[in-house]
């Protein structure tokens, strides 16, 4: 996977080196280190990965003894300058997500760094670049929602009926999720809603096209929540003992997964009891 990460960023991050070179801001090594190191946990990168950014940054740029202790919701780091200073900081993780190219193109400017040093100074305006850049355009993600939930819904034997109802189900949910994220909800609040949007559009298309598999278009569009890639993490950190970490993320996890049911659960409940009343 940190291949096809590598590869994949090399063009971007090429670019991007070149617009900040002639920029310099005046910071701290072991602040710019911390901040790398958090915009990878904001992208659903690894911990292990956070902490040898983290570590590896302040070697090259002159400070000994750094260490960096990293959790899904905050990082810890501290080092020595050469003249016996301690230096600390702790940096909190309030926004997560699941962006792979901005983590692609943070490792790549991280092993840049190793080999070719740019200095904390320049290397903070290459990383404030990468973090404000939208690796794929809004009709790129939208399309991408809705060819996953169209091929997750073939996937559970659905008809071509189903997965092309999945596909508008995928649109609905990849809105309300760009949504959430504009107003800065929650995760849970947004998975809530995710689940929801999927199962009232679902209902809508069952009720239009009495052909239409509800249950299924619902289960292959809701696969656009499952958080496949939090429930991998945690696996990984708790093997690599990282236990605070993978405990964390196996919580995030189980949270948004009952978040999900609860949401899909909710519009069927309603339905249902619409269905009663008026038969």
């Amino acid at each position: 996977m940190n291949s096809r990460l590598t590869v994949a960023a090399k063009a971007t991050y090429k670019e991007v080196m070149e617009d900040c070179l002639d920029t310099v801001i005046p910071i701290d090594p072991l602040t710019v280190a911390a901040d790398t190191g958090r915009s990878i946990l904001e992208s659903g990168g690894e911990t292990y990965r956070a902490e040898k950014a983290v570590v590896s940054l302040c070697s090259r740029w002159g400070l000994v003894d750094s260490q960096c202790f990293a959790t899904p919701t905050g990082l810890m780091a501290s080092a020595t300058t050469v003249q016996g200073q301690g230096l600390s900081l702790v940096r909190r993780v309030t926004r997560r997500s699941v962006d792979l190219s901005r983590i692609g193109r943070l490792a790549e400017a991280v092993e840049r760094e190793e080999t070719r040093p740019l200095g904390p100074e320049q290397f903070r305006s290459i990383l404030i670049r990468l973090n404000n850049q939208t690796p794929y355009p809004l009709y790129g993600t939208l399309l991408a929602a809705g060819v996953g939930s169209f091929f997750f819904t073939l996937l559970f034997r659905g008809s071509l009926g189903d997965a092309f109802s999945a596909f508008f189900v995928g649109l609905g949910i990849k809105l309300s999720l760009i949504i959430s994220s504009r107003y800065a909800l929650p995760d849970f609040i947004a998975n809530l809603m995710g689940g929801s949007v999927a199962a009232l559009i679902s209902l809508l298309f069952g009720w239009i096209f009495p052909q239409i598999h509800g249950d299924t278009v619902i289960i292959g569009a809701v696969m656009l929540l499952v958080p496949g890639l939090a429930t991998v993490n945690a696996i990984r950190d708790t093997i690599a003992g990282d236990l605070v970490a993978g405990g964390a993320r196996l919580a995030d996890a189980v949270m948004a997964a009952a978040a999900i049911s609860l949401g899909v659960a909710f519009v069927l409940s309603v339905a249902g009891t619409i269905e009663r009343i008026h038969p």
